[in-house]
């Protein structure tokens, strides 16, 4: 039996307490104010369950992971992320990533930064 998808978060977030810290360094800053404070917020609200892959978040270092998504309108994206949504196989992205506190233009300057490093890792494993 499978465990419900908050249950699965509240275990990933328990293992997040386990590490000392988060190596960063897979989070490379990219150019421009907008995807500057993405990362800031991204880092702070988001990595905890793409960083790791938790509840099925999609990892943006893993180019399998994101090249459909990428394929997609940003606005399908900005949506999840902003109003939650359950996908296959038990994956569910929390409203607001589960911060209520984050403004509509905060949760689109992470899903940018997020869009924008996959592409960054996708470009880098074509070379």
């Amino acid at each position: 039996m499978r465990a419900p998808a908050y249950s699965v978060i509240a275990m990933g977030l328990w293992f997040m307490t386990l590490t000392v810290d988060a190596d960063s360094s897979a989070y490379v800053e990219l150019q421009g104010k907008h995807l500057t404070q993405g990362r800031a917020l991204w880092l702070a609200n988001c990595e905890g369950c793409h960083g790791y892959g938790i509840a099925g978040a999609p990892i943006p270092m893993d180019p399998s992971d994101w090249a459909s998504r990428l394929k997609q309108e940003r606005s399908v994206l900005y949506d999840r992320a902003i109003n939650g949504f359950f996908g296959p196989d038990d994956t569910m992205m929390p409203e607001r990533g589960g911060n209520p506190n984050l403004s509509d233009t905060e949760i689109m300057a992470a899903v940018d930064y997020m869009a924008a490093l996959a592409t960054y890792y996708i470009q880098r494993k074509r070379k």
